[in-house]
């Protein structure tokens, strides 16, 4: 779902209590595919947010799925 709103690769980090996607996020993204992945994200069971990283403040959209949750 990342990929296909964003246009972009996601990275993703696991550990054996969390995985972690991030995303880098366009500058063009559209008020559309911003409204999706807020709801898409606002229903789902994880943890998301957005950073501005380095020097050029680029936008990254990152989301975390505890895995101590899981049966």
């Amino acid at each position: 779902m990342l990929k296909t709103e964003l246009g972009t690769t996601p990275r993703t980090d696991e550990t054996p209590d969390l995985i972690r996607i991030e995303a880098d996020v366009p500058d063009d993204l559209s008020a559309t595919a911003h409204t999706r992945l807020l709801a898409t994200l606002t229903n789902a069971a994880v943890r998301f947010g957005h950073d501005l990283t380095g020097d050029t403040k680029k936008s990254v959209l990152w989301v975390e799925v505890d895995r101590r949750n899981e049966p």
